[in-house]
């Protein structure tokens, strides 16, 4: 079952925070001796998983800073003001408060953007995508003209436990389990988005679906023990993978869109593997793909905002390219948006 709905907004300005350490792959490896204990080799999970390094913020660093620092960018490329925002969502898997309040409310205070709608929303990786979706149906539904989408994620925490965790096991099983959460990387991304100038350009169409009895295939925090990540990635991405190149076909004649005329892809990855199998089913080439996850992981939600600023510096598309935007997280959730650029 798909949910499509034509897109109201267009993207006005993206903004990022990314950490000064890096970590590499295999400074992670050594740190779990993984030769010594497991028989696995230092260079074992960049072999796997593509992942060279990623980078993690300071401990007492809030994914509200995080979000904030890119917020304030996005702002500033739009020449907007704080109090020009009419509604704030906070997408990060991360928050500065576990149970209330929303992070979107702690974000709203640092700004200074006292009118505006505050709310939270997380749904594993694919966060930033279905605030997308919402802050559209907010702007077509005359409740927004510009609207704000963060998110601050801090997996670090995650990473440290994990390791914590593998220290203490000596099964090799359990540390496969257990290395899913190492790829991980911090980061902060937002976008303003707003009104359309033209409906020949901006977000044209939204869709999105849920295989959720995938669920337990990924999982982190339950009501006993909210520690770390234990994840088959296996069929969590082959799962993944078939559903969006189900989904293909099927957006794409929605828009009446073919596969030569996307100038790029900018999707969620927790791998290269995703990147190169994306590609495939889409039948690109890898260059058109941006690609943030062999330098800074897997970076949850923030995955799209980076891979949009990422895009925007490199390759600096113009007025008219049609970009494909992959979410996808795990539940399993997965979705696809076509916008077109226009002039910021």
């Amino acid at each position: 079952m798909y949910t499509y709905t034509e897109g109201h907004c267009r993207l006005i300005s993206i903004g990022t925070y990314i950490p000064k350490q890096i970590i590499t792959s295999a400074e992670l490896m050594r740190e779990i001796e993984s030769e010594k204990r497991f028989g696995i080799s230092v260079e074992w999970l960049e072999r796997v998983t593509g992942i060279k390094e990623r980078r993690f913020t300071e401990e007492s660093f809030k994914p509200s800073d995080m979000a904030v620092i890119a917020a304030k960018e996005a702002l500033q490329k739009a020449n907007l003001l704080a109090k020009d925002i009419d509604a704030i969502i906070y997408c990060g898997l991360f928050r500065d408060y576990l149970i209330e309040p929303a992070t979107a409310h702690v974000v709203q205070t640092k700004l200074g953007s006292k009118h505006a709608l505050a709310f939270d929303v997380t749904n594993a990786c694919h966060g930033f995508m279905n605030a997308i979706h919402l802050m559209d149906a907010l702007i077509a539904t005359g409740q927004a003209k510009t609207g704000l989408i963060v998110t601050g994620e801090k997996p670090s925490t995650v990473v440290r436990m994990a390791l914590d965790k593998i220290r203490k096991v000596n099964d090799r099983h359990q540390f496969i389990q257990l290395s899913s959460g190492l790829g991980l990387g911090d980061a902060g991304g937002a976008i303003v988005v707003g009104r359309k100038k033209d409906p020949t350009t901006g977000f044209m169409g939204f869709m999105l679906r849920s295989e959720s009895n995938l669920y337990a295939h990924s999982t982190c925090g339950n009501e006993v023990e909210t520690t770390y990540l234990q994840a088959d990635l296996t069929p969590l991405i082959s799962h993944g993978i078939r559903l969006l190149n189900e989904m293909y076909p099927v957006f794409m004649s929605k828009l009446n869109w073919d596969s030569e005329d996307i100038f790029a892809y900018v999707q969620h990855q927790a791998s290269k593997k995703m990147l190169k199998e994306i590609a495939e089913y889409c039948h690109a080439p890898l260059a058109k793909l941006v690609d943030t996850v062999t330098y800074y992981g897997n970076l949850v939600s923030a995955n799209i905002p980076l891979n949009l600023q990422f895009l925007n510096k490199d390759r600096m598309p113009t007025y008219g390219d049609k970009i494909l935007l992959t979410g996808g997280g795990s539940g399993i959730v997965v979705s696809k948006a076509g916008l077109i650029w226009d002039e910021g």
